[in-house]
């Protein structure tokens, strides 16, 4: 080497250094010559470069190479420049057009990887040095670190697509998205969905709380928005407090209906602002389509939206009614109603007497909800259950007819029981054991005169909320009744799972029992279960006296059913059952179930009156609640659904 480039580095001893021999004593005579030229132009430039022979193997480095990669002269001298390639990048073609190695060959930005596995993205550019007879002799490689460019670049495009605030995609991303979804759909034969959703009286948390808690509140909803979507599907912000969910790969409108009242759940628990619990809902409008222009697709969506929030309704769910058939538009109109029911005062209660198969004596009631829809007259359970689980109402009727049903109770004569269906989601649902507990200290009625019903599957599947809901409640004093007894996957579990006080055998077995013995028999065995548990057993279904006797000489004590009275609205004046031992076997009171049909009951004077409503005690703000009350002076509870 020439002495006047002493700290030029050398390859490593083996057999890629001794290839390199050769090429080092020329560059040695171009040193020679140039020494001093070369040391200004390459070892001290400030740009990171290296002197690669032909095949693409490193002869020389300089400290602004080693500086940027993170690597020392013996780590790179003698080994291929792909040693500072990033892994994941493509491998750069051999086009054979020429004797330089592909790599030397491409200039313009890449990817490369750091001694310590960090990414970093340079300018490469290349310059062939030759002999003084032309031949290509060795290549200058320059490297440019561009990675903070490069970063700054990208996080610009990330800010013109994304929302700044939630961190979700924007309107602007959602158009590029929206038209590869269409794109794709086309070619899969299937639909591209959307679900615009809109914050009930978002407005309301700005101006009682100030638009930092709003802020917090936006951040909160679009995490579980973004955590609820599927990954196919894009959960975006388009402003305000519209959110949109881009669904790619749907099937039907059935498919699109359940994913919105899925997103629109995780909506239902509380949200934590500072110290503060609020709860909210959404309007969501819903449309469908593959075949369709994105501007036209989104207007829909839009449309449906403003449909759903027209009348001031909240947590509606309308669909774009371009292609929906008259039926569909009739359950949609109909599930829309269902969510003015209870604030028009449109439910009523009806109750079916229980009687003691001894003597007919009454025992209690039964409370049965119905709609009074003001153009489709009074719809029984079946009509609208189905549309109330669609929109996420299950709870918030269940609630009303519990406490509806305490308050009504509370008026009777001290020795009549009154039992309330309690669906599954409601009886898991946070805060139910604290239901009950307000429902019984509003109306007054003493905690051992309330059973609660549920089917045997509820009890067989409860999940560890349920269990615990269910302990605090019957430990409190309020019993459990097991509906539909036999119908189920295993009665004996069912029993075994909760504190069970009442077994309910479903009218599918009465209605046999006189004529099919097998039936006969399967109904003398459930029977039987039931008492030798020590549990009560009521019949269900009765409609003639010979099935009343039959169920009387085989040990059932207690009937309910048509032979006995209708479900009907609750009598003006409720007779008297005398002294009831609650405990046990039930005897014989004083009015029977026809003294009550035939109006002739026995008025009992000097009931207490039912107590004024009294709010819950602890319960979450609903948005309306803030508007009224300002900033409260302490969280509370509330059920919304």
């Amino acid at each position: 080497m020439n002495p006047s480039a002493p700290d030029v580095s050398r390859p490593q001893e083996g057999t890629a250094g001794a290839a390199a021999g050769p090429r080092l004593r020329a560059i040695d005579t171009l040193l020679a010559d140039r020494g001093q030229l070369f040391r200004a132009l390459f070892l001290a430039a400030p740009i990171p470069k290296a002197l690669v022979d032909l095949d693409g193997h490193v002869l020389v480095v300089n400290d602004a190479l080693c500086t940027m990669t993170g690597r020392t002269p013996e780590d790179m001298v003698g080994r291929h420049v792909d040693l500072l390639a990033h892994p994941d990048e493509a491998p750069v073609p051999d086009r054979g057009d020429g004797p330089l190695d592909p790599w030397l060959r491409v200039d313009g930005e890449r990817r490369l990887r750091r001694a310590d596995g960090t990414e970093l993205w340079a300018t490469q550019s290349h310059e062939v040095v030759h002999t003084s007879t032309g031949t290509p002799q060795f290549v200058v490689l320059s490297l440019v670190d561009v990675t903070d460019r490069r970063r700054a670049e990208e996080d610009l495009v990330r800010r013109a697509f994304t929302d700044p605030l939630t961190g979700l995609p924007n309107r602007r991303a959602l158009n590029d998205r929206l038209n590869h979804a269409l794109a794709l759909s086309r070619r899969r034969g299937l639909q591209v969905g959307l679900v615009h959703l809109n914050l009930d009286r978002f407005q309301a948390v700005n101006d009682v709380l100030g638009n930092e808690a709003g802020d917090q509140l936006l951040i909160q909803v679009a995490d579980r928005l973004r955590w609820s979507t599927r990954v196919e599907d894009t959960a975006v912000r388009l402003g305000g407090d519209e959110f949109l969910i881009l669904a790619e790969d749907v099937e039907d409108l059935d498919g699109l209906r359940t994913m919105a009242t899925r997103l629109l759940s995780v909506l239902d628990d509380p949200f934590l602002i500072g110290k503060r619990e609020i709860v909210l809902s959404a309007s969501v409008g819903l449309t469908l389509g593959s075949d369709v222009a994105p501007d036209d697709l989104l207007r829909q969506a839009h449309a449906a939206l403003a449909r759903a929030k027209a009348d001031g309704s909240r947590a509606r769910i309308e669909v774009h009614d371009g292609g929906l058939s008259d039926s569909e538009v009739d359950q949609l109109q109909l599930e829309a109603d269902l969510r003015n029911a209870l604030e028009s005062d449109e439910l009523r209660l009806f109750y079916q007497p229980i009687v003691s198969l001894h003597d007919e004596t009454l025992l209690g009631y039964e409370a049965l909800i119905r709609w009074q829809h003001p153009t489709r007259g009074l719809l029984p359970p079946g009509a609208f259950l189905a549309a109330a689980e669609d929109n996420r109402l299950t709870s918030r009727l269940g609630a009303w007819v519990l406490r509806q049903a305490c308050l009504d109770a509370a008026g009777w004569p001290a020795g009549l029981r009154v039992h309330v269906n309690i669906s599954a989601r409601h009886l898991a649902e946070p805060g139910f054991a604290d239901l009950v507990t307000d429902a019984l200290a509003e109306s007054g009625l003493p905690p051992e005169r309330l059973e609660l019903e549920i089917t045997e599957s509820t009890a067989l599947f409860a999940a560890d909320a349920t269990l615990q809901a269910v302990s605090e409640v019957t430990d409190a004093g309020v019993t459990l009744a097991l509906d539909d007894f036999g119908t189920g996957y295993s009665a004996i579990t069912a029993l075994h799972r909760l504190p069970i006080h009442t077994v309910k055998i479903d009218r599918s077995f009465v209605a046999d029992v006189v004529t099919e013995p097998s039936t006969a028999a399967l109904v003398q065995g459930l029977v039987q279960l039931g008492l030798g548990m020590g549990l009560q057993v009521i019949a269900e279904g009765i409609e003639d006296l010979d099935q009343a006797d039959w169920l009387r000489e085989h040990g059932c004590e207690m009937a309910q059913g048509y032979a006995f009275g209708r479900p009907a609205p609750l009598p003006a004046t409720i007779p008297s059952t005398g002294d009831v031992d609650l405990t046990g076997t039930l005897p014989p009171g004083e009015v029977t179930v026809q003294d009550v049909l035939d109006g002739e009951a026995v008025v009992t004077s000097g009931l207490p009156p039912v107590p004024a409503p009294k709010p819950p005690a602890t319960r979450a703000m609903t948005i309306d609640e803030l508007i009224a009350e300002g900033l409260p002076t302490e969280d509370r509870r509330l059920d919304e659904d």
